[in-house]
């Protein structure tokens, strides 16, 4: 019954997306990739918005139903509250809606197919292709990374030659795409046509140089991590492709902020620091993650790392090969979920002392173990997958002002706090 009602919800909120774009000639900026997605929303809406009239969810809505309400301009989805969705649907036929000629909307996919369905709703104008790497793995999902990468092409493969691809030429699988839209690349190798350069990361700010025909631009964003060039300069290039000047795109990300739970600094209890990238985790996210910490100066690091969902038939070697790299750069391990042996197995095996290891099935009790053990300057990286980890848990328990969770963490609506 709740699939039937969930399904009749779909239908209708699409039916609904689908007129108000074509009622307002709302030219639709899509992006879709392995990763990143919201972070090169949030970056793409940063350039754009003092110039245009652009809508962008604050949500990290990309099935069909969320893509739905995301043009729909709704806050939160209904979960599994019949009353919300009702709610829901009166706004959608009875209440007003802002009208905006432009929207940058989220595309993601969970299994073959995924892609199309959102099309459907919202053909794009733009379409941004961030990464391709192994994610939703498990079995009914995708069976490699070559058939995510053909399943994420999907988004550009029958664009019209009006149209425009954005399309990172530092991944071979995204280089590969056939597409009759207009190509527009970017990357640090000298063959894109928009390339960062002298690409370096401070404690506070991620800095870089930017060329595009005789235009050449300083970057300074404050995020962290080098990694991160990898959010902007599509936001770069969409910015250009809009008519605006790399110094334009340049101050308008010096104010960027990343959406909670992306590898965002907090301030931890005991005057200790806290990378909070609970929003979720893959192998190669979790490795820049480490990348990160090794990069950074502390007397004490410390990984408290979640299970990474949906890696299937390659989850075992995944999580070993995450202890192992864990080893190199910490000095305290904790690792929750259901993998958190798998992880502590990997470290131990590299050489880490099991004293230096601490495993736990809920993120909230690991957080009070730490709590009791944080020094002054201690270093915490905290990251895991959402469903069964919820590592945004651990972090509210370890900040030190746990009030500010409602605007610092990932995960903090109504919904999320009743599962």
């Amino acid at each position: 019954m709740k699939k039937l009602f969930r399904f009749i919800i779909g239908q209708v909120l699409a039916i609904k997306a689908k007129q108000y774009l074509k009622k307002n000639h709302t030219q639709v900026i899509a992006i879709t990739g392995s990763i990143g997605k919201t972070s090169t929303k949030e970056a793409i809406y940063t350039v754009l918005k003092d110039r245009f009239n652009v809508y962008r969810s604050e949500k990290s809505f990309n099935t069909p139903i969320g893509l739905s309400l995301a043009v729909l301009q709704e806050k939160e989805s209904g979960f599994s509250s019949i009353k919300a969705w009702f709610g829901i649907l009166r706004r959608t036929f009875f209440g007003e809606k802002t009208v905006y000629k432009k929207m940058i909307l989220e595309m993601g996919a969970d299994t073959p197919g995924d892609i199309k369905k959102l099309i459907k709703i919202a053909p794009s104008a733009i379409s941004v292709v961030t990464n391709i790497a192994p994610v939703h793995l498990a079995e009914g999902q995708f069976k490699d990374i070559y058939e995510i990468a053909e399943e994420k092409g999907s988004l550009i493969k029958n664009l019209s030659p009006d149209k425009l691809a954005i399309l990172n030429y530092d991944d071979p699988l995204i280089t590969a795409m056939e597409t009759r839209a207009q190509k527009f690349t970017y990357g640090t190798g000298p063959n894109a046509l928009l390339k960062a350069t002298e690409v370096h990361a401070t404690s506070k700010h991620l800095i870089f140089n930017v060329t595009y025909g005789v235009q050449k631009e300083r970057f300074t964003i404050p995020v962290l991590g080098k990694f991160q060039i990898y959010v902007f300069l599509p936001a770069i290039a969409v910015g250009l492709k809009m008519g605006m000047s790399l110094q334009e795109c340049a101050e308008a990300l010096s104010k960027f902020s990343l959406p909670p739970g992306r590898m965002n600094p907090i301030d931890g209890k005991n005057k200790s620091i806290i990378i909070d990238g609970s929003y979720n985790a893959s192998p190669a996210t979790m490795e820049k993650a480490l990348e990160l910490l090794m990069e950074l100066k502390s007397d004490r690091k410390i990984a408290a790392l979640g299970t990474m969902n949906e890696l299937g038939d390659i989850s075992k070697e995944a999580h070993l090969k995450l202890g192992k790299q864990a080893f190199k750069v910490v000095d305290m391990l904790i690792t929750i979920g259901p993998e958190a042996n798998t992880i502590k197995e990997g470290a131990m095996n590299a050489g880490m002392s099991e004293d230096d290891i601490f495993t736990f099935l809920d993120s909230e009790e690991a957080g009070h173990f730490l709590l009791d053990k944080l020094e002054p300057k201690d270093l915490v990286l905290v990251k895991g997958s959402q469903n069964r980890v919820r590592m945004e848990k651990f972090v509210k328990v370890v900040m030190a002002k746990p009030e500010e969770a409602p605007e610092l963490l990932c995960r903090q609506g109504e919904a999320w706090q009743s599962i």
